[in-house]
């Protein structure tokens, strides 16, 4: 029910002109935080809970993106004018909805890690933690973007592999965004 709200409240703040809806994670914290903190007794937060905290906004934003990308596939199949075009875009569609299946799993763990210990640690690291995820996961796009366009022989008779993956592969916050997907540091 909590959930359903949050989710509400993001495609509301997205309906009403909002450029970034505030997170729900931010949400999250702020609600928790100032529902069961009592001042004075809350701890700062050891590296895996920041990364947790990150790694849950990055998640966010990135099933976001799979569901738009999910919508688009399914539009595309929609309008296609050939049956093996249509086709390909609904294998398309079930790829991305496998891969978003994946993504939620992933943040279901990284929010069952994190939920009992929100109240006893300080919102505000947690919040910039949330907001260095968004602002990384942003980077990580535009990089992705590019190299993709930079790195694609079909678009840029230029490309060349090892140049490519020399560039494309050392950007920080690819890494830490990349990280993500596998948080290999959350109890199993």
């Amino acid at each position: 029910m909590r959930r359903r709200w949050l989710d509400r409240y993001a495609i509301a703040a997205l309906r009403m002109g909002r450029r970034r809806p505030l997170s729900c994670t931010a949400l999250m914290i702020a609600t928790v935080s100032a529902a069961t903190s009592v001042p004075g007794q809350q701890r700062a937060p050891s590296a895996d809970e920041l990364r947790s905290m990150y790694c849950v906004e990055v998640m966010r934003a990135e099933i976001d993106l799979q569901h738009h990308l999910i919508s688009a596939a399914d539009a595309a199949a929609a309008s296609a004018t050939t049956p093996a075009l249509r086709q390909q875009w609904i294998d398309t569609s079930a790829e991305l909805l496998q891969g978003l299946a994946s993504l939620e799993r992933v943040r279901y763990r990284l929010q069952t890690y994190m939920l009992p210990r929100i109240p006893a640690l300080e919102p505000l690291a947690l919040a910039t933690a949330v907001r260095q995820g968004a602002t990384d996961f942003e980077e990580s796009r535009a990089v992705a973007d590019r190299c993709a366009v930079e790195c694609n022989p079909q678009q840029n008779q230029n490309a060349q592999a090892p140049a490519c993956s020399a560039s494309c592969g050392n950007d920080s916050a690819l890494s830490r965004v990349s990280a993500c997907y596998k948080p290999e540091w959350l109890p199993q």
